[in-house]
């Protein structure tokens, strides 16, 4: 199956936002059209559009990973009673 780049970012504009790092990777084609043309109709570069999917990506995974982490903690704590 050949793939066909869709997007491709030239230059990060200039900005005060601390330090970045470029990074690659790949999305279903009508997954970025939709996220272009949803992020046009918003007034978001594509460049910023990226960093809120990533900021806001990164906060559902962090928060469903505490989450879990704390359930698995508690389920812990009330076997160990159970075992007493």
């Amino acid at each position: 199956m050949e793939t066909a780049e869709v997007y491709e970012v030239e230059e990060m504009p200039e900005t005060n936002a601390p330090k970045m790092i470029k990074i690659d990777f790949s999305v279903p084609e009508n997954l970025l059209e939709d996220a272009l043309e949803l992020g046009k109709a918003e007034g978001w570069k594509p460049s910023e559009l990226h960093r809120v999917f990533w900021e806001k990506g990164f906060a559902v995974h962090a928060e469903g990973s505490n989450k879990r982490l704390v359930n698995k903690q508690l389920r812990k704590k009330q076997a160990d009673k159970t075992d007493e």
